[in-house]
């Protein structure tokens, strides 16, 4: 029991010294410059000041932002400039829809919509469905189970890939392929890397992955690893390019434990659930990865720890551990060029309400007292 004692108080001061670091690392980040310039929308009264999945586009010279409408399950379209709903198309969730978790605006003509039991829809600017798939298929081993968010599917001239982000076992493919809506057939694409699931932590902002297309490669960011995975156009892995830009950020497997099928089928034990938490609180996540093809500019987001106590997950609301995050910025070759710390509660990053424009990153700022309006701020980087 001494000895169980004496390791456990080692790890606690690890733990500590760890994190002390990690805190005076953001502390020594540069500030946010001033905004470049400000989009304010106007909100309805029945819809949320908190935009769900913004996709930036221009069309005709203007630009718009398009978002998912979950209260009112529908897609609205914004005139940045003028900051006016220009158009909604609106589901209805007694039809085939169900409920919208998700979408890919890629022109007029082909709006792709994903719902909560996994039908795959590509609809029109007039809300009318031109085909439908479900994608959770039970002959495909690890059946896709995409999660709300904006879809970005791979589109060619003979097939479709989709994404199959909620992923976390070994042998399990990360992206699926579909050649006909017809016959629903679907392939595996990639596997998901075992670097990801030996590192996974079970819960909260580590269950989904992004990837970014630019020339002839993917840049895979998975949430808990600091390297960004380069593939070719086949999903060859062609490198690991580690992103620690200020400081070190790699992440300590304390307690690794990778989900392999047999171990899903057996309920964790308290003290693995408590494992799983002093890994969430004590590491990085690094939550997103952008590309801004009009800046030739690459931007990660990063949270940095929480905590350097062994959290108990069952005393705790984890919603209200609040971390401090930032932006890595690198150019196209992904040489770092700065980090900047994001003031904390300040802005909508957990929503994942930002988007790249061609002055820059813009973020919603969080702005409760006035619910009618959604405020972005756009941030230019030297």
């Amino acid at each position: 029991m001494k000895r169980k004692l004496f390791f456990f108080s080692l790890l606690i001061l690890f733990l500590g010294s760890s994190c002390s670091k990690k805190k005076a690392q953001f502390e020594n980040l540069l500030e946010l410059p001033l905004p470049f310039k400000t989009f304010e929308l106007r909100i309805d009264s029945l819809s949320s000041y908190k935009i769900l999945y913004p996709q930036y586009i221009i069309e005709n010279s203007k630009q718009r932002l398009i978002t998912l409408n979950y209260n009112l399950n529908r897609l609205d379209f914004y005139n940045l400039d003028e900051g006016s709903l220009e158009k909604s198309i609106t589901y209805d969730p007694n039809l085939d829809f169900w409920k919208i978790s998700g979408y890919s605006y890629v022109n007029k003509d082909s709006i792709f919509l994903i719902n909560e039991v996994n039908d795959l829809f590509l609809t029109n600017y007039d809300g009318e469905i031109k085909s439908k798939i479900n994608v959770k298929i039970s002959s495909v081993f690890g059946k896709p189970h995409i999660i709300p968010g904006y879809l970005d599917p791979v589109i060619s001239k003979s097939h479709i890939e989709i994404p199959n982000y909620f992923v976390a076992q070994k042998d399990i493919p990360s992206r699926v392929q579909f050649n006909d809506w017809a016959d629903e057939s679907l392939k595996v694409g990639i596997q998901v890397e075992d670097d990801f699931v030996d590192g996974y932590y079970g819960i909260f902002e580590y269950l989904y992955w992004t990837y970014q297309q630019v020339g002839g490669f993917f840049y895979v960011n998975w949430p808990n690893l600091s390297a960004v995975y380069k593939y070719d156009l086949n999903w060859r892995l062609v490198e690991k390019i580690y992103l620690s830009g200020n400081g070190d950020k790699n992440n300590r497997l304390i307690f690794k434990r990778g989900l392999a099928p047999e171990d899903l089928r057996q309920k964790p034990t308290l003290a693995e659930m408590r494992d799983i938490s002093s890994n969430y609180t004590s590491n990085f996540v690094f939550l997103n990865f952008l590309f801004n093809p009009y800046t030739n500019e690459f931007y990660r987001i990063v949270g940095y720890p929480i905590g350097y106590n062994v959290l108990d997950i069952f005393q705790l609301d984890f919603e209200n551990l609040e971390r401090d995050y930032s932006i890595m910025v690198f150019d196209r070759d992904l040489n770092f060029k700065n980090e900047y710390a994001i003031p904390k509660g300040k802005y909508l990053i957990q929503y994942g309400a930002y988007f790249v424009t061609p002055d820059g990153l813009a973020m919603q700022r969080e702005n409760e007292e006035t619910d009618d309006v959604a405020v972005f701020e756009v941030f230019k980087f030297d």
